[in-house]
């Protein structure tokens, strides 16, 4: 019959300080871990409700200065951006666009100018419709001859605010 070999005196404190030590750096290590994943996790919400702030309105020189021509009756349709001009000139003399109705009347006619230019597909301008998207920019759409609705449900259709 074998024995075990004996330990030499004070070798159980030296194995209990070892596995001390080692349960102490990997409770260390863990707890940084979550620091870390907390920390980007933080970031990574704030960088996304920033991105969604960003998509969700539009800057004040894109609302006063742009508008979206779309080629359907549909918000998925095709589309070009306008640019609205500060002022116009007509017989008249020069007037500024100040007024969101200006604006409106504007985005109207240049997008007039998009359909006659063949870009939004026919030279041919159908009646055409101003919303305002939910980013706070004119939205015009054409206006199929058989629809009967009135301007406010034709919007409210696409989801969208009657432009005024």
């Amino acid at each position: 019959m074998t024995t075990a070999p004996t330990l030499p005196n004070g070798s159980d404190e030296r194995i209990s300080q070892l596995l001390i030590d080692s349960l102490t750096r990997y409770t260390r290590v863990q707890r940084t871990k979550r620091r870390v994943v907390a920390v980007t996790a933080g970031v990574a919400v704030i960088v996304a409700a920033s991105g969604f702030a960003w998509v969700t309105l539009a800057s004040q020189a894109q609302q006063t200065r742009s508008a979206y021509c779309y080629s359907a009756s549909s918000t998925t349709s095709n589309y070009t951006q306008v640019g609205i001009p500060d002022e116009t000139t007509g017989p008249d003399g020069t007037k500024p666009v100040s007024t969101a109705a200006d604006r409106i009347t504007n985005a109207v006619e240049m997008c007039a100018a998009a359909w006659r230019a063949g870009v939004l597909g026919s030279t041919t301008v159908p009646t055409l419709v101003a919303c305002v998207r939910t980013d706070n920019v004119p939205a015009i759409f054409p206006k199929d001859e058989s629809d009967q609705s009135n301007n406010a449900t034709f919007c409210n259709d696409l989801g969208l605010a009657e432009g005024k």
